[in-house]
Formats: C-alpha cells, sequence, structure tokens
C-alpha cells in the first residue's frame, strides 16, 4: 500500500512538472521567455560591451590603416555597416516581450516603434562613428528597414549625433531583403574596406535565402575574412540565422516552430 502511494505521489508531481514545464502547446509567451538570457546577457553584461568596443577597435585600426595608404586617385574610402544591433541598441523593444503573451512579430508594434525613432547608441557606436568620420571616410548604413521608416530613422540617428546622417548615407531596403544589390552599387564607386553587422546578410557573401548547412560551410570558406573584412557585433536575441534550419520556418505554427528549434539543437554535433 505504501508503495502503491508513494508511486502515486511520484506520478503526481512528474505530471505536475510535464505540464509546468513542458506544455502541450507553445504560446507567444512561451516563445517570449526564450529571449531571457540573451536579453539580460545583452543589457547587463560587460561581457557584450567588450565585445562592441573590440568589433568597433578592429573596424577603426582597418581603416586607419586604409587611411593612411590611401594615394590621390584611389577610391574613395568607405564602411558598410547595419544599423539594428549594429549601432543602434533595440534591446528595450525586444526586451519589452519577455513574460507577456504579445506576439513580438505583430507589424503594429514593430511600426509604432520604429516611427517612435527612440532606440539607444549600442556602447561604443557614437565615438567609433566619429572617429571614422574624422578619417574622411564615407560612413554608409545599409539597414533592412523599410522605406517608410526613413524620416523616422535619420530622425533617430541624428539625435544619437551619429555623423553622416543624409539620404544618400542611410540606404533602406529595396525590393529585396538581400543587401547584395546595394554593397553592388556603392562598392562600384568606393572602396568598400569594412563592414559591420549582427547578420551574415551584412556581409558580401553571398548568403542571403541559404539554409543553415550553406550558411555555415560559406561562412568557414571566408574564415579568413572576418576580423579583417567582416567585423560581427554579438546579437543571440534575433536574426538570420533563426529558422535556416527549417523550410518555411516563418509560416510555421508555434508548436511547429518549436519542433523545428529542438531538432535543429539536438541534431547539430
Amino acid at each position: 500500500m505504501k508503495k502503491a502511494v508513494i508511486g502515486f505521489i511520484i506520478g503526481a508531481a512528474l505530471m505536475l512538472f510535464a505540464v509546468k514545464y513542458f506544455p502541450e502547446h507553445i504560446t507567444h509567451r512561451d516563445i517570449n521567455n526564450q529571449m531571457i538570457n540573451a536579453a539580460l546577457w545583452m543589457r547587463t553584461s560587460a561581457e557584450y560591451r567588450a565585445l562592441c568596443y573590440q568589433a568597433y577597435n578592429t573596424a577603426l585600426e582597418r581603416l586607419k590603416a586604409a587611411a593612411k595608404d590611401f594615394k590621390s586617385g584611389d577610391k574613395p574610402i568607405a564602411v558598410i555597416l547595419d544599423c539594428d544591433e549594429t549601432v543602434l541598441d533595440n534591446t528595450a523593444y525586444d526586451s519589452s516581450f519577455i513574460d507577456t503573451d504579445k506576439d513580438n512579430s505583430d507589424s503594429a508594434l514593430f511600426y509604432e516603434y520604429q516611427m517612435a525613432g527612440n532606440a539607444k547608441a549600442m556602447p561604443g557606436a557614437e565615438e567609433f562613428l566619429k572617429a571614422v568620420d574624422a578619417l574622411s571616410v564615407d560612413i554608409f548604413y545599409v539597414t533592412n528597414r523599410q522605406e517608410r521608416f526613413k524620416e523616422a530613422t535619420l530622425q533617430n540617428l541624428k539625435a544619437l549625433d551619429f555623423p553622416q546622417i543624409d539620404n544618400a548615407h542611410v540606404v533602406m531596403k529595396t525590393d529585396t531583403s538581400s543587401k547584395d544589390p546595394r554593397f553592388n552599387t556603392i562598392s562600384e564607386i568606393y572602396n568598400v574596406v569594412v563592414y559591420l553587422g549582427d547578420s551574415m546578410h551584412d556581409f558580401k557573401l553571398g548568403i542571403y535565402g541559404k539554409n543553415m548547412t550553406d550558411r555555415n560551410t560559406i561562412t568557414d570558406k571566408n574564415r579568413t575574412l572576418f576580423g579583417v573584412k567582416y567585423i560581427v557585433l554579438p546579437n543571440p536575441m534575433y536574426g538570420s540565422w533563426r529558422g535556416a534550419y527549417a523550410d518555411g520556418y516563418r509560416n510555421m505554427s508555434l508548436d511547429d516552430r518549436h519542433k523545428a528549434d529542438m531538432k535543429a539543437l539536438n541534431h547539430m554535433p
């Protein structure tokens, strides 16, 4: 009898544990709460700040060397960088979904946020950009924000006292999310010494639209260019990496996304 009672208690406890920690259906709150460690790290850790400084310092040294070697008749020197999570800090917005039932893909919420233009500068971004500007290097902010957000984005960048904020140097999304056509247009005129970004789409690697395996293969083949021509800023909260391991990820139900996440995690070496 005692064994039966103990067995019942253990079984009930396990059922409660499963209900609490392994819900039958994934909710927006479940998805949002997956970001908590990444959000805490980006918003509070010295390590995150150090990696930002490290990225900017590396890029600046490359640009200083190029400016020193510049000769009359050479293409003008330029740097291409992304905006969000490269010089603009949106972690307050992304973190606002944690422990809520809000849909973080809700376009109305994202529209309201971008139109407000309240993104902060990432640690060291202002100092880096001003140092680059002092070298007479052209700065191109190539973002996948939509054209309808251009004025709000310009005002946000200006409010942070970033240099070279005008229609020519702030390049918005065109008819494709691939940045390669915009990169090609700029590099026809300029010697682009360094690219900075938090996503592999921010680099001239032809990686747009590739799956996880191809993305990793392309990255491995170009390993010698990272820290030299391509400077990566850390962003574990969101990015083009999410869903690259499953076809049609963005159109899946939350349950199926979770299954795809777990399958990818469990099949990685």
